[in-house]
């Protein structure tokens, strides 16, 4: 049955087609571009045309994003897209999963951030996603930029989704 939920978070078809990854890799590719304005640092994103994450992390592990920056500092960000229900259990497995991760970079780094970006198919960020502001305060946007940044994640997000609808409609009108 085509529920809310099954639409934008189960469908097998959808899985197999790349479209949740699609959506997901949407949101990370704006937010990627966002940050290669940010001076001194460098970006690794597990996305075609940037530089690989398992350049530092290795193959067994690779978060979505890495940003290293001029003073020896490190954020690890991993992306979650999914239906409401689902965000505090894909926050708690990701938490999970590079707990590990983030205690070994710690003795190749300064400073160890773990970013938990969690957002809903209808562009609702997790409450814990406000790492995501004190990074990109952290490396230098101001309150204007950041808000760009939130409201274009939240844009993609809800237009990928709403897409992700249109196809469902074809699909079952067919």
């Amino acid at each position: 049955p085509e529920t809310l939920l099954h639409v934008v978070a189960g469908c097998q078809t959808y899985l197999t087609q790349g479209i949740f990854t699609w959506r997901h890799d949407s949101i990370l590719h704006f937010l990627a571009k966002s940050l290669q304005v940010v001076k001194g640092i460098a970006l690794y994103a597990d996305i075609p045309k940037f530089k690989s994450p398992s350049i530092i992390t290795g193959e067994s592990l690779r978060p979505d994003l890495l940003i290293t920056s001029s003073d020896n500092c490190l954020y690890v960000l991993e992306l979650s897209v999914s239906f409401e229900s689902n965000l505090k259990n894909n926050l708690s497995r990701k938490k999970e999963k590079y707990k590990e991760l983030t205690k070994v970079l710690h003795s190749q780094f300064k400073k160890v951030t773990f970013v938990n970006l969690a957002i809903s198919a209808l562009g609702v960020f997790a409450s814990e996603s406000s790492a995501l502001l004190n990074m990109l305060a952290e490396l230098g946007f101001d309150d204007k930029d950041q808000k760009y940044v939130i409201r274009n994640m939240m844009n993609i997000v809800i237009r990928t989704t709403y897409y992700m609808f249109c196809i469902c409609w074809e699909l079952s009108s067919a």
